[in-house]
């Protein structure tokens, strides 16, 4: 990493390796550190790209501080990745606020019109919505350019914020601006006036502008918008037949749970005989004197939402196998209860990782990264051989990942609403007065106290117990990177890493935990994926049976994305 970076920077000052290359972490460090800094480089190569599709990089007498040497070959990576580094950093904020189904939703459709910018600009690319060719394409093929593809997706972010994430509007288009590439905050008034879904409506818009980067990011955008209000998320409320006051993502299934949260303990005197296991929802509050109890998150989803890379036939035949859990989780609960008395740093800090999923694909997208240019990968295969990674082998590699996610979370959520199973921390408040050793919330360590007051680790997801929804993402992660890796002919054997961890950054104990600055760097995919699995649960929010349940269930599903990645590319 640091011959090849030093090699193939753009500048003698852009990266300074600081740290020894004695140790997989510190090699690690080192490669995370440069690669940000790359990636700041790369950005000012963005900012002199045209709407004809050239850029202006090329050397020149008054820019000395941006002069590559003619001795050290091209750049490693495409510069238009740095559009993208930097789109991360200003939609993630926002993303964060979602829950889990509909934040990976998101995360996806952001990552599709990243690829449907690069097919809309090709001669045999799919479509990721629809797996086929794309229904508006540029009819000039002068215009197939990467440039082109990157201000395409830039546009095309920005029109989908205005349609759908309110949230992301002005970071998106400041953080833009910032790095030189401009994006209307809105749509296009012509194409606007279109009826849904009018295929020729839109071609005409687009040709009647010469299929800019600019109106082809108008059209991905509404095209995407179009599917995502029939992909049976409810994203407008209106599935069902709500008029006025329809409510985002709302249940349209009927769901209701089967236990009221407002008789606890008393569990064993209700209904029938089993309905003690079902889940309960628990009490949250916003920190300010507001007290609700939670609402199943999204349990339609499994029954109603649309695939990208899976079949249709898989939601029928992949069904979780029963859990052998004790009927009052007595057993279970007391395993939860040891476990978390054994909660150090590092597993703390794993739980809370783990537990953020954006922060989980940023650090195998650097790891893949870091492998290509160990590796000194040449993507011949995109005709880009003078690239350790072209722009669109980078998004070719996300869109499928995150299809992965995506799948793996409607197959466990089906499995969820079908189960309907009684969290561990609904099972041991329901003990009451009875006294439990183990981790306390708010920074007392191990302590006994009453199990009435037991919290897990870090919050609870307003959704049932088995099976592990994350468990479910890291197997479907985990298939898909070692299947990606061997489409374009190169091993797993590569460390997955986190950057840095600061000294008392915890959000859950902060200024105590970590008592000094951590690494969190494993071996291959493989590790952490079960790290991952483990912290589920070291943290308090799973019984054990629910993770291996979940790997079984959504074994192959990162096997189905790589297939969907490459069938992309038009194979």
């Amino acid at each position: 990493i640091h011959s090849l970076l030093q090699q193939h920077t753009h500048t003698q000052k852009t990266v300074l390796f600081k740290h020894s290359l004695c140790s997989p972490i510190n090699s690690m460090k080192v490669f995370l550190t440069s690669f940000t800094a790359l990636l700041a480089v790369t950005l000012t190569s963005v900012r002199h790209v045209d709407a004809a599709g050239s850029s202006a990089t090329e050397e020149k007498p008054d820019e000395p501080q941006q002069r590559r040497r003619r001795d050290q070959g091209p750049p490693p990576i495409a510069p238009e990745i740095g559009i993208v580094g930097a789109s991360i950093a200003a939609l993630t904020p926002a993303l964060a606020s979602y829950e889990t189904p509909i934040q990976a939703r998101f995360t996806h459709f952001y990552d599709s019109m990243w690829w449907n910018c690069i097919a809309v600009y090709s001669n045999d690319w799919l479509d990721s919505l629809t797996v086929a060719r794309p229904t508006v394409v540029a009819q000039d093929e002068s215009l197939y350019t990467t440039p082109n593809r990157a201000l395409c997706g830039s546009q095309a972010i920005a029109t989908y914020n205005y349609l759908s994430v309110p949230g992301n509007r002005a970071p998106f288009v400041q953080a833009m601006a910032d790095i030189g590439v401009s994006v209307v905050d809105g749509i296009d008034s012509d194409l606007a006036a279109c009826a849904d879904e009018d295929i020729a409506c839109y071609q005409e818009v687009a040709a009647d502008q010469g299929f800019s980067p600019e109106i082809m990011g108008h059209v991905v955008a509404k095209q995407l918008y179009d599917y995502s209000i029939k992909d049976g998320f409810n994203e407008l409320g209106t599935d069902g037949g709500c008029v006025v006051s329809c409510r985002q993502f709302r249940d349209t299934t009927g769901y209701i749970p089967k236990n009221s949260p407002y008789d606890n303990g008393n569990r064993q005197k209700r209904g029938k005989k089993g309905q003690e296991q079902n889940w309960e929802p628990l009490l949250e509050d916003d920190g300010f004197g507001f007290f609700y109890y939670q609402q199943h998150v999204t349990p339609h989803i499994g029954q109603k939402a649309s695939f990208f890379a899976l079949p249709e036939e898989e939601r029928k035949y992949r069904v979780a196998s029963p859990p052998t859990y004790s009927r009052k989780r007595r057993v279970e609960a007391r395993e939860v209860i040891e476990r978390m008395a054994g909660l150090n740093d590092v597993k703390k800090m794993q739980v809370e990782v783990f537990d953020d999923k954006i922060r989980v694909l940023g650090a195998i997208i650097d790891s893949f990264i870091g492998k290509l240019l160990t590796e000194g990968y040449q993507d011949e295969e995109l005709q880009q051989p003078n690239l350790v990674l072209s722009y669109e082998r980078f998004i070719n590699f996300v869109v499928g990942m995150t299809a992965a996610e995506m799948d793996s979370i409607i197959i466990a959520w089906k499995e969820k609403i079908n189960y309907d199973l009684i969290r561990p921390t609904s099972v041991i408040k329901s003990w009451g007065d009875k006294l439990i050793t183990t981790w306390a919330p708010g920074g007392g360590g191990v302590q006994e106290f009453p199990a009435r007051d037991f919290e897990a680790y870090i919050r609870v997801m307003p959704h049932s117990e088995y099976v592990s929804g994350s468990a479910c993402i890291f197997e479907a992660l985990k298939d898909y990177v070692v299947g990606y890796m061997d489409l374009i002919g190169l091993d797993t054997t590569f460390p997955v890493a986190f950057p840095t961890i600061p000294a008392g950054s915890s959000s859950v104990e902060p200024g105590a935990v970590p008592e000094t600055d951590l690494d969190l760097v494993y071996s291959d995919i493989e590790t952490m994926a079960d790290e991952g699995n483990d912290s589920r649960l070291d943290g308090g929010m799973h019984f054990d049976d629910s993770v291996p349940a979940a790997q079984e269930l959504c074994s192959g599903i990162g096997t189905y994305a790589v297939d969907f990645a490459n069938q992309l590319l038009g194979k």
